[in-house]
């Protein structure tokens, strides 16, 4: 992947937050900033939505040879790999 995937999620509740993501070492990394927050967050775990979002730009990206199938594999085993909608809400309770 020649280039960073950027986009800003809004919650229900107004509040925004930047999620960057990086290819490296051959995996790729999430990055958050919450609206207003000067560091990234590297720990966090992204959300299944999160994750939607990000393999319809990869998708996108692999269509037009900007992203290898390599980086296009990978993030749908990502997205196999992420808990059901239903498992969030319950862990959010």
């Amino acid at each position: 992947m020649r280039r960073d995937i950027n986009w800003t999620t809004k919650r229900e509740d107004g509040s925004r937050y930047d999620i960057r993501v990086t290819w490296f070492s051959g995996r790729f990394k999430f990055q958050f900033k919450e609206q207003g927050a000067e560091r990234w967050d590297y720990d966090r775990k992204p959300s299944r939505e999160d994750l939607e979002t990000f393999l319809d730009a990869i998708d996108r990206r692999y269509h037009r040879k900007q992203a290898t199938l390599k980086e296009f594999e990978e993030a749908q085993r990502m997205m196999a790999a992420a808990p059901p909608p239903e498992a969030e809400d319950d862990s959010l309770e």
